[in-house]
């Protein structure tokens, strides 16, 4: 196998060149969507209140700058850079930031509605859905 180190595979991207997708008047995300699997690469700025929600799929977020005051279930907690919260299939989760945020959700099934919003931007669907 050889590596040539100026040429970049067609699997492999940046961050910042996903496009960015609004969720809420503050909030917006950089999706990647694969097979069964929907990525979310999440920007909370400082204020930002995420509604309380609920959906079919299991939702993973992992904190990686800032923090979020957090809603899952009947608990509220504190999250920081580094944690990660499993929200499990339709329990009810959201929060508020007052320093901002960037995390990464994961989404098995995919999110149908954050496909939707997708397909709305133009942007690609790898993969079955």
């Amino acid at each position: 196998m050889t590596y040539a180190a100026n040429k970049k595979s067609k699997y492999c991207y940046t961050i910042d060149q996903i496009p960015l997708v609004p969720l809420t008047e503050k909030s917006s995300t950089r999706f990647v969507a694969a097979g069964p699997a929907l990525l979310s690469f999440i920007t909370n700025p400082p204020g930002c209140v995420f509604p309380i929600h609920h959906h079919p799929a299991v939702q993973i977020l992992v904190i990686l700058e800032g923090t979020e005051e957090h809603v899952c279930g009947d608990e509220t907690f504190l999250m920081e850079a580094g944690e990660v919260c499993v929200h499990p299939s339709n329990v009810p989760h959201g929060g508020t930031t007052k320093t901002g945020f960037r995390g990464i959700d994961i989404f098995v099934p995919a999110r149908e509605d954050y496909l939707q919003l997708m397909a709305k931007h133009g942007l690609p669907i790898e993969g079955p859905k």
